[in-house]
């Protein structure tokens, strides 16, 4: 699998939406596995959700490591504040050029999202806030939708279209050009995922070396928990209210991040859409596959393949995934029969599932 590079932490830290699936799980209080070292926890409200940071330290890191990555982040590419940088972006008219990319998180996110856009055909897309618009799903109401609009989104919305592009090489800053004002971008999809990763490498550029990060639920461990024993991270059953747990992980130096389809849905043209919509269609997806649960090496890429696997639905999804090579694993859960669920885990992660209930 392709690398991808080490976000720029060294320079946010000098210049400074919905909850996912996973939660902590029966961390213990056993031994530290490295005598000397004590366990801190770092937690509180970022990106319209909560995040909890545990790592193991023979002295505690100052919280403003990790929160001033995340004021980064949000100054950036929160699409929700009218004053970050993408709701700029989005608000530009067309032939116009944009510069400023103090931390480099324009050039990680968006050379991130373009390496999983080709390497899915198309299935993740940053340029799909035009189609969640015409679905509903953001602040417009949808009771229909015709074939001559979603014609109409096509022309500019997907990356393959150039309706903004991005130009960024060793020698030359970061360029964003927006050909058409219409074109929208939303890093949704990865963002909480990069956020994660930087937060993790704010904290082994500390010497850390035994973490837990999560951020609305989308995780990235490194070493070990306080008992010596891998990190224990659940899954949530999928369904539309309250919480059940349903697997949980054994996890080390790994990121894990889910997408699912069964809490956000609305009624378009008299039937019950999800809020996953295919870029290479314009429409939303129709299969069974209720949530997507990615182990990746980083969180950025767990998120992101986690997001493509919903557009593409299970069967597509697994042969996809079994062409990116070692170190992504992952656990489908099916829409079955009636109230039943199937599952479906990677052959190497199916040893590691401890499941909570049939």
């Amino acid at each position: 699998m392709t690398s991808v590079a080490k976000p720029s932490i060294v320079r946010i830290t000098k210049a400074l939406a919905v909850a996912g699936a996973f939660v902590a799980y029966g961390c213990g209080t056993g031994n530290s596995p490295t005598p000397g070292l004590e366990q801190f926890v770092f937690q509180g409200e970022a990106q319209g959700t909560t995040y909890t940071i545990k790592y193991l330290a023979t002295d505690s890191v100052p919280h403003a490591v990790v929160t001033e990555v995340l004021r980064a982040v949000d100054d950036e590419m929160n699409a929700w504040r009218s004053d970050s940088w993408i709701s700029r972006v989005n608000a530009l008219p067309a032939d116009t050029v944009v510069l400023p990319d103090p931390h480099g998180i324009w050039r990680d996110m968006w050379s991130q999202s373009q390496r999983i856009h080709d390497l899915s055909g198309g299935a993740f897309d940053v340029t799909v806030a035009p189609w969640m618009r015409l679905w509903g799903f953001r602040s417009e109401h949808a009771d229909v939708v015709t074939q001559q609009q979603v014609d109409s989104v096509r022309l500019f919305a997907g990356m393959d279209r150039r309706a903004v592009e991005a130009a960024y090489g060793d020698s030359m800053p970061f360029m964003l050009v927006k050909h058409d004002e219409r074109a929208q971008l939303d890093f949704n999809a990865i963002a909480q995922g990069y956020t994660v990763d930087l937060m993790l490498e704010a904290l082994v550029d500390r010497g850390v070396r035994h973490a837990m990060v999560e951020l609305g639920g989308e995780v990235r461990c490194l070493g070990q928990n306080a008992t010596g024993l891998p990190w224990r991270i659940a899954v949530d059953r999928p369904q539309e209210e309250g919480r059940t747990l349903q697997a949980i992980l054994a996890m080390e130096d790994q990121a894990v991040c889910t997408s699912g389809n069964y809490r956000k849905v609305r009624v378009v043209n008299g039937q019950r859409i999800s809020h996953t919509i295919d870029p290479r269609t314009g429409y939303p997806v129709t299969h069974g596959l209720l949530s997507a649960t990615i182990l990746a090496p980083t969180a950025a890429e767990a998120d992101a393949y986690a997001t493509a696997c919903m557009v593409m639905g299970p069967d597509s999804a697994k042969e996809w995934l079994g062409r990116l090579g070692p170190g992504v694993e992952a656990l489908f859960i099916v829409d079955g029969e009636g109230e039943s669920f199937d599952f479906w885990a990677s052959p190497t992660l199916q040893p590691r599932l401890e499941w909570l209930e049939d």
